[in-house]
C-alpha cells in the first residue's frame, strides 16, 4: 500500500490515525511523548489549523513550552514533520505542516517487518529441510545442496510439504541426491497444467452427457 492510499483510508475513517501511530511509533524510532505530539498535531490538521504554536500545543500536553519546542524541532530535523510555505486565502504566504512522512515511515517499517518475518520463516523451514535431507541421505549436505534448498524456497516458492514429499519419493527410488529431488519437483510442475486440462475436459464431458 502506498502513502496516498493510506491517507485516503485515514480521511475516510477506515484507518484510525491515532491507533496507527500508537501501534507503530516505537517501530519508527519515536517514544511515547513524540507519538502523543503527532496525534495532537493530526487533531489540529483535522480542524484546518496548519500553523504550529508550541505554547498552545504544550497546553494540550503535560510538558513545558520549551520541551514542546525541542520535541517539535527534533521531529522536523529527523524527517517526521514537514513544514512548508503555502498561499492562504488572502494571497499571502503562511507556514503549514503535514504528517505524510510519519505515515510513509510506518508503511516502510511494516513492509520491512513482513519481509523479515518471511525471511525468518524460510530460514526456519530451510533448517528443518537440511536436517531432514541429512537424515535421509545419512551424510552432511554440501554448500551447493543447501543453496539448492534455499533456491527452492525463495525463488521457486516450493513449500515444505512439496519438498518433503519429493525427498521421500527419491528415497523410495533409492536415488539419494539433490539433483534427483530437483527433477521430481520440476516434473510435478510440468504435470500441473496437464491435470488442470484433464479436469476441465472431464467437466466438459460431463456437461455434454447431461445435455444429451
Amino acid at each position: 500500500m502506498d502513502i496516498e492510499n493510506m491517507k485516503s483510508l485515514i480521511r475516510k475513517n477506515i484507518v484510525d490515525f491515532s491507533e496507527l501511530v500508537l501501534n507503530n511509533y516505537y517501530k519508527i524510532g519515536l517514544d511515547e511523548t513524540d507519538a502523543i505530539i503527532i496525534i495532537k498535531l493530526n487533531y489540529l490538521l483535522n480542524r484546518n489549523i496548519t500553523f504550529i504554536h508550541p505554547k498552545k500545543i504544550s497546553k494540550m500536553l503535560s510538558i513545558s513550552p520549551a520541551t514542546t519546542s525541542k520535541r517539535l524541532n527534533h521531529l522536523i530535523e529527523n524527517g517526521y514533520l514537514n513544514i512548508e510555505l503555502i498561499m492562504n486565502g488572502n494571497g499571502k504566504e503562511t507556514e503549514s505542516f503535514n504528517l505524510d512522512a510519519v505515515i510513509e515511515k510506518i508503511l516502510k517499517a511494516d513492509f520491512e517487518e513482513k519481509i523479515m518475518d518471511t525471511s525468518d520463516n524460510n530460514k526456519n523451514i530451510e533448517t528443518r529441510l537440511v536436517s531432514l535431507f541429512e537424515t535421509e541421505f545419512r551424510k552432511p549436505l554440501s554448500v551447493l545442496d543447501i543453496q539448492t534448498i534455499t533456491k527452492w524456497l525463495n525463488e521457486d516458492k516450493y513449500i515444505y510439504e512439496e519438498i518433503k514429499s519429493a525427498l521421500f519419493e527419491a528415497s523410495k527410488a533409492r536415488k539419494l541426491s539433490i539433483k534427483y529431488v530437483d527433477r521430481i519437483l520440476l516434473n510435478k510442475d510440468s504435470e500441473e497444467p496437464q491435470k488442470k486440462y484433464n479436469q476441465t475436459t472431464l467437466i466438459k464431458d460431463l456437461k455434454k452427457i447431461w445435455t444429451e
